[in-house]
This record gives structure tokens, sequence and C-alpha cells, in this order.
């Protein structure tokens, strides 16, 4: 939707938020201090128990729109969920109530829209941070992935059995028309990597865009859910959920490379052997026997024999990951 009075299209900047008391100001600040202008924000409280809603309604900025949920829902994704009815722009965004927003940001995003029209969503890179504002990390954008290119799914898909899930959730913004189709984030089947499952589904839709820009902070807390998930996690990670079910959902076609297929069964096995340790640090001894037993030693050595190199970049990719995980 486009004003009359404002030349630039409207852009709808979701916040979903529950007991954001300490970060939420920061991240409205960083919303309101965009270059870009012609924005509304729907913050979506859910039943929060501390003064964010205080904090919230302290701000008079008239493009600032509190929702007040009359009931709590359980996980973050069903409250991203209800932002969908609230957002009337041309382009929407789910921020985290948690993050900063470089000023920026969203003038970029509307920059690649409107130069590549075919475009679904564009995504961007980032500092991580920690729970201080200190840079812990930055995210990096995998090879093969041309900065401020439009990407198709087979690129996209193919990347991601290599390197997991490289695209920065609080760093998307859609085409609202490209949201309502294909909302929600089907969180009972995917839990928390629901919201990677529909970035592959944009993906499958139209060409996705990374800019190779640092235009946000991501907030790495030990507060956070999936802080905790990770932590001495023992069940296989969610990201395998939504593979497995798009694999299956590509094995008729020619979309999935074998060199890809090959990295991604060595990502499972790294997976496999960082739940047996935890299990063991946990001392459940019979979990770790169990899940050591059911590891595929075989297929893995078959791999590995035919691709050595796969080893090297897999311990890269954990080393990357690990500051998701923990810090100091």
């Amino acid at each position: 939707m486009q004003n009359l009075d404002n030349p630039e299209p409207l852009v709808t900047i979701c916040v979903p938020v529950f007991n954001g008391e300490r970060t939420i100001a920061g991240t409205i600040d960083s919303i309101l201090n965009q270059t870009y202008k012609n924005i509304e924000i729907i913050v979506v409280d859910n039943c929060s128990e501390d003064s964010t809603v205080k904090i919230v309604k302290e701000f008079s900025d008239i493009r600032i729109h509190l929702v007040l949920s009359d009931n709590h829902l359980p996980c973050a994704e069903a409250n991203w969920n209800r932002c969908f009815q609230y957002g009337q722009g041309e382009f929407l965004a789910i921020f985290h109530a948690d993050d900063v927003y470089l000023p920026h940001m969203i003038s970029r995003q509307v920059e690649a829209f409107k130069k590549f029209p075919l475009v679904g969503s564009v995504f961007t890179q980032g500092n991580i941070i920690d729970e201080e504002n200190t840079v812990i990390g930055e995210f990096k954008i995998p090879p093969g992935i041309r900065d401020s290119e439009p990407c198709s799914f087979p690129k996209i898909f193919n990347t991601a059995l290599e390197y997991a899930d490289f695209l920065p959730s609080p760093s998307a913004m859609l085409r609202r028309d490209l949201y309502m189709k294909l909302s929600p984030f089907r969180y009972d089947q995917f839990r928390s990597a629901s919201d990677f499952d529909l970035w592959l589904r944009a993906a499958a839709s139209a060409p996705i865009m990374i800019l190779n820009e640092k235009l946000m902070n991501y907030r790495v807390s030990k507060t956070q859910g999936s802080f905790a998930i990770n932590k001495l996690r023992t069940d296989e990670s969610d990201f395998f959920k939504v593979m497995d079910y798009h694999i299956d959902q590509n094995k008729n076609t020619s979309v999935i490379s074998a060199g890809s297929l090959n990295s991604y069964e060595i990502s499972r096995m790294g997976d496999q052997l960082i739940r047996a340790w935890n299990s063991f640090k946990k001392r459940d001894v019979k979990k770790f026997k169990e899940q050591m037993k059911n590891i595929c030693w075989l297929k893995y050595v078959k791999i590995l024999t035919r691709n050595p190199g796969l080893l090297y970049s897999k311990y890269q990719l954990y080393s990357y990951f690990r500051v998701f995980k923990s810090y100091h």
C-alpha cells in the first residue's frame, strides 16, 4: 500500500514480544532511527508479565501501533503468526524484540526490491552481539552466493545442504502478499526451525536476494529459548526435520546435487556425535550408547573416503555456529 503523500512504498515492521523490558526500547529506537521513514511498527505483545507494555506506550510516534493479546501463546512462532493480520505495507518484516537494526537496513532492502521486481525476499548480514551489546561474531555469506544478486531455489537449497541455515531470520523482509500466501510458520511440524522452512518455501516461490552488508546486530542471549535448546541438546536438530522434508518434496526433480547431499549427510553425522557427547556429559549412559549405536558409520566412512575435504569444512561450520550456542 502506498500513501499518496509519500511516493515510497509503506513497509510494515512487526515486533512480536514477550517480557522484553530489557531490550524493547532499544529495538524500537533502532527502527524509528531508520533512514527510510514510510513505515508502520506493529508491536504484538504476547501477554508480557513485566513492564514491556508500559515501555512501548511511552513512545509517542504515531507510526507505532501496540496490539495487546487476550491469551498467551506458548511459543514465539505462534505470536509471529499473529502479526500477519495487522500489516498493511507492501513489504513486511518481523523484527526480533532484542535485536538492533542499523539505520540503512530498511532503505537498502527496499532499494533491492525496486531494482529486482521479481525478487520475493531480501535478507542481510549482520553482527552478533551479547547481552551487553558487545560484538562477538558476524554472519557470513556462504561461498557461491553472490552479493545483491537474485538466487534461485536450487542455489539456496543446495547451499543450505552444505552450510546449514545461513539466512538470518530477523533480517528477512518479504513482499507482504508472499508472506500472506506462505503463512503460517509451521511450528507444530518444524519447531524452532519453522522460520527456515518458510524461507525455503519463499525461495521456491520467488528468487531470494542476500545483501552482503552488516545492517543489523543480532543478539545471542542466555535467556533466549534457542540458547536453551542448543546448549546441551540430545535430540536431533530441528534443521534436519526441515531439510528432510524438503529433500523428500524435491526427490523426483533435478534440484538436489549429489555433492550437496553428501555434505548434508556428514552434517547429520556431526549432529549425531554432538548429541551423543551431550548425553555423555549429562551422564545418560544408556542414551549415549544407543546414539552411538545408531550412527551409520559405514555410510559416513564411504562418503568421507570419496570426499576427504568434507571433514575440515564441517569443522569450520561447527566453529562458526558455536557462537550461537555458548560464549564467555
